[in-house]
Order: C-alpha cells, then structure tokens, then sequence
C-alpha cells in the first residue's frame, strides 16, 4: 500500500494541463486506515500550476485522493456493513474480522455513511417530470431489450426522535426476470431502493437511475405494483411509455377482508317497500365474486360486482340498518380504489 501510493503522488507531480513539474513545498506524515491496519505515509504538498487559476497557492495530492484518509476498500465495508446492521454492530464486526488496530467508534462510522451519501447525491442527475425523451420511432430502433422489469412499491410512516412526529419512507424493490440469451426460472438482478418522501428532492431520478442499472430501455415492458396511493403512482409516472402500473394484491385482499369481515354482520333480509329482499347472502356471495374476480385480473366484472353491492346496501342502509351504513362506505371508497 505505501508503494502504491509512493508510485501515485509521483504521477501527480506534472501538472496535469501543460506538463510541467510542480514544485513541492515540503512534505509531512499522515495517518491512513485500510483494511490492514492504520499506515502512515508522506504527504506532500504542492504549488498550484501557474498555467490555469486555481483557488488555493498549494494543494495535497494525497488529500484529493483520500479526503476522509481511508482507503476506498474500508469505506465500502463499512457502508454496506452499516446498511444492514447498526453502526455499533458494524464496528464490532470490522475489529473482529480486519486487522485494523484502532479501536472504531460507532460515530466514526455513521459520519463516514453520511459523507459516502452526500458524495452519491451530489452525483445523482437532475430531477425531471418525465423521463420518456424521445419518440415512438426511436423506439422501434432501439435492440431487442432484456426481460421484463417488475417493480414493487410501498409506503409506511417511521416515528422520528424526539417530538418530530413520523415521517414516510417509500421502498420498493426492482426484479429482472433475464438477460436476453440466458432466460431462466429466477430473476437474474434485483435492486433496492428507498427514500424519505417529504425531504428526497429527486424520488423519480433515484428510481429512475436504479432501472438504468438493470438495463432500462424505452421499448422494455415494466411492471409496477403498489397499494395505489398517490405518492406512489405520481413516483411511477412518465419512467417508461410501455410501463404497466397495478394494485398489488395484499393491499387488495386487505381491504376484501375487512368487507367480509363486516358483512357477516349484517342482517338476513332488508325491507324495501314493505316487501322483505336477502342481503347478507347476496352481499357474501358478491364479496366472493368480486375477489375471485380481481384475482384473475377481470377489472370490468369486479366493477359490475361492486355496483350490485352498493345497490344492495344502499336499500338497506335507506332501512336504518347502522352496519349497512357503515359497510356501504366502506364498499364505495373501495369502489373508488379500485377506479382510480
């Protein structure tokens, strides 16, 4: 390791624009941690080139190349550990299995996290409403893509510290199912991604740059399944001209559940004009339908189905029956879940 860098600081000693050898104005030692242990190695610093401006009179190489002085090898391990246990777990399991010497403190760590994040933000591109910059015909120009790309979304409310109340953390994860060639059972790349809704500037650019990773093309058929609610769908829109968006079915047989659940408390009959009409067994029965129905993707049928629910439960609720009422609501915002 310190050869290596010997043999680095030595390239940096021509500048970089006309070739001239910059001058040194002395050097000092400095500490760097790698995945061996802590090195010490000399840093020299640098007049500035007068051949372009520059900000400062000198500069350390050596600084440019390691600015947290940590190899690139020991700060992936320690983000990627850090993304998957605590930061005290991390450092614990970094002495065990490095010989790294120095004892490392939880907070070292989570300041090297948040550093390593900053430096991906600052390259992620600029957020945009839509995605989709070209036409049709550049479309059909475009080679044959990979696999389907299927993306699962969803949502949920995380309590902050303190009296800051909760937050929302979208996550969702992206599956190709093959490369063109090597077609199997089992998806071949899956990715994940998350975000804090209420203070990620750029949600459709990050999403957008994980399915670039995987091999996005315009003409390339995508899959996004999620509980449909705004922040979500708006976070699909405009990725892809091709791109399929669908309620997931867990949210779905959720809110089924809940109905069925309700219905069984429903009377046997309704009045209606002073002629008694069923209306638990029929509204069951419809319930059923209606799952069976969205099961195998019959949108326009489990439309109908709902209809006939909600005409059902309307002559009962007109009787003044409350779980009637209460299930009629139920029923329609449902309706309107399905709808949107």
């Amino acid at each position: 390791m310190p050869q290596q860098l010997t043999a680095y600081l030595e390239t940096q000693r021509p500048c970089a624009q006309c070739g001239r050898v910059q001058r040194s104005k002395g050097s000092h030692t400095t500490q760097v941690r790698t995945v061996f242990g802590t090195i010490s190695v000399k840093s020299p610093r640098l007049y500035q080139c007068p051949c372009q401006p520059h900000p400062t009179e000198t500069y350390s190489p050596l600084a440019v190349l390691l600015p947290e002085h940590l190899t690139p090898e020991l700060l992936f391990l320690e983000t990627k550990w850090a993304a998957l246990v605590s930061y005290g777990v991390t450092a614990e399991l970094l002495q065990e299995v490095l010989p790294i010497g120095d004892v490392l403190a939880p907070c070292t760590i989570r300041e090297h996290v948040f550093t390593v994040a900053e430096r991906l933000e600052q390259q992620l591109g600029e957020e945009q409403w839509s995605f989709i910059d070209s036409c049709p015909a550049e479309w059909s120009r475009l080679p044959i893509p990979n696999g389907p790309l299927t993306v699962g979304i969803d949502g949920g409310y995380v309590r902050a510290q303190g009296t800051r109340g909760w937050f929302e953390v979208i996550a969702g994860r992206s599956l190709l199912a093959f490369t063109r060639g090597e077609e199997s059972e089992e998806p071949v790349s899956g990715k994940c991604f998350a975000f804090v809704q209420t203070y990620d500037q750029k949600p459709k650019r990050r999403l957008f740059e994980v399915l670039q990773s995987q091999g996005h093309q315009l003409n390339q058929q995508i899959t996004f399944l999620s509980d449909g609610g705004d922040t979500v769908r708006e976070l699909q829109l405009y990725l892809n001209p091709h791109a399929e968006h669908l309620l997931d079915w867990f949210h779905l047989t959720m809110r089924l559940t809940v109905l069925q659940q309700t219905a069984k408390g429903l009377p046997d009959k309704t009045r209606d004009e002073e002629e008694d009409y069923p209306l638990r067994d029929p509204v069951v029965r419809n319930l059923e339908r209606l799952k069976w129905y969205l099961w195998h993707g019959n949108v326009y049928k489990a439309l109908q189905v709902v209809q006939y629910v909600e005409m059902d439960l309307d002559a009962a609720a007109n009787d003044g029956h409350a779980t009637a009422r209460k299930l009629l609501k139920a029923v329609e915002e449902f309706h309107t879940y399905m709808a949107q």
